[in-house]
């Protein structure tokens, strides 16, 4: 698994880079350290030279990344000053402004996101995706190193929060914006008003992320089933869309070197459409190296692609080796392209299909554990359920959305279609869910504990695959 060694070695140095926050001024001897590893180890031809160098760069960029963030909190914090940027609306709630005036919106500061918080003066319009906001406020007060989002509460003297004209607003969010809120008004003809108006918010949360829509006792059936995943859009819906997207390039009758480049402006376009979740970026940017590989007249490689685009998604975005979504689609997509590759030697679709769900499971087991004290082995029986009824409804949705266009009736049956499906799933999931040992509270999983998960998992795979080789040799 040579391909998987320059991976590793950057997971490992930014791990490193992250442990302890004081440290980040060290980055700049690590990036300079890393260079001269890099061309003495090259001038030199030494065995190895390549991971070291890999993991003092991935040290390096972690170390800047803290230092970064050590200094925003501080800043905020300990000196008792307000912050002050220019930030751009990432985000908006679905409600708008609460009753009593105040409003919020989503965006990001120098690797901190951040959620802005403030009364909106009476008759003024509420932030929309794409505009410009000059913020002054205070931010919430937490530990450097913890990465869940914070409020920036523009309340008190010396605070404000106002356009910024001059900005203008960004064409290309704000389009997105339109766009998702578009098939979003879509996917409820024929439903809203009625008695599956429900099912139509869960579809717009499985098929556009809009979690905030999901009513709370429907969010802890999935949560208790271990199957809240099917509403974070990650490589389930990606894969979906992109399936379909390939299936409408031969009926286009367009070749099959080319079919990536139909395919793939259309899958970027949904992808920010819905957000740019890590999970979702991390799919569409393998899949944009497995399509086009045959324009180079290469076999696709899922690891190869996965190797690759776990670096570059780590250069650019150091923080994400410790965020948890990120963490999860990783690690899951990992476990299921291991898996693929261990489960050759038994050529048998049953194991390949109910494997891949168990695989699937078992490596985002002790992240769910470390972060959240879970562990879910009702998600195993779920999943083998569920993904196929997701995969249907993401699909009856999108083209009820696409005849929307040309008839809302025929719009109005998928979208029933999808919603009947829906209710099929919310009933699975309840069932599971009462399943004893269906959802397991534990104590948060230390780093051993993970690690020893792991290498349990490694080893019966391979005695597995040891015992059939040498059983098929003796035949």
């Amino acid at each position: 698994m040579w391909r998987l060694a320059l991976p590793a070695s950057l997971a490992l140095g930014e791990i490193c880079g992250f442990v302890n926050f004081s440290l980040g001024p060290l980055w700049i001897p690590a990036a300079f350290l890393a260079l001269v590893v890099a061309l003495f180890g090259y001038g030199c031809d030494i065995r190895g030279w390549r991971h070291a160098a890999v993991f003092l760069v991935g040290l390096a960029l972690a170390l800047r990344a803290a230092e970064t963030r050590r200094d925003v909190i501080r800043e905020t914090s300990e000196h008792g000053r307000p912050l002050e940027a220019s930030l751009v609306v990432e985000g908006v709630p679905l409600g708008g402004v609460g009753a009593s005036g105040w409003t919020s919106f989503d965006t990001s500061f120098k690797g901190v996101d951040i959620r802005v918080v403030f009364r909106l003066d009476p008759g003024e319009s509420p932030p929309a995706v794409g505009e410009t906001w000059l913020c002054r406020g205070w931010l919430e007060r937490k530990d450097a190193s913890d990465y869940r989002r914070r409020n920036l509460w523009i309340k008190g003297v010396r605070t404000f929060a106002d356009r910024d004209e001059s900005a203008g607003r960004s064409r290309l969010l704000s389009f997105l914006d339109n766009a998702r809120r578009g098939l979003s008004r879509r996917l409820g003809i024929g439903l809203d008003g009625t008695d599956y108006a429900c099912f139509a918010d869960i579809n717009r949360a499985i098929l556009l992320g809009e979690r905030s829509r999901l009513p709370r006792s429907v969010r802890e059936t999935f949560v208790d089933a271990g199957t809240l995943h099917i509403f974070a859009i990650s490589g389930l819906h990606v894969a979906i869309v992109a399936k379909m997207l390939v299936v409408v390039a031969m009926l286009l009758f367009i070749p099959f070197r080319l079919v990536g480049f139909f395919v793939l402006p259309l899958l970027w376009l949904y992808v920010g459409m819905v957000g740019a979740a890590p999970s979702a970026v991390r799919a569409a940017s393998m899949a944009t190296l497995c399509m086009l590989a045959p324009v180079w007249l290469r076999r696709p490689d899922g690891i190869a692609a996965w190797s690759a685009t776990f670096i570059a998604f780590h250069l650019v975005c150091p923080e994400c080796i410790i965020g948890v979504g990120s963490m999860l689609s990783f690690a899951v997509m990992l476990g299921i392209l291991l898996f693929v590759e261990w489960a050759k030697s038994f050529r048998s679709r049953a194991i390949e299909s109910v494997g891949i769900t168990f695989a699937a499971w078992a490596a985002g087991v002790p992240i769910a554990a470390h972060v959240f004290g879970r562990v879910a082995p009702g998600g195993v029986l779920a999943n083998l359920l569920l993904v196929p009824a997701a995969e249907i409804s993401v699909v009856a949705g999108l083209l009820g959305s696409l005849f929307s266009f040309v008839s809302s009736t025929l719009a109005a049956h998928f979208n029933f279609a999808a919603a009947l499906v829906t209710k099929a799933m919310v009933g699975v999931s309840w069932a599971i869910s009462r399943l004893p040992g269906a959802n397991i509270e534990t104590r948060p999983w230390t780093l051993w504990d993970c690690a020893a998960w792991y290498l349990v998992l490694g080893l019966s795979m391979w005695l597995v695959r040891s015992v059939v080789i040498r059983r098929r040799q003796t035949i």
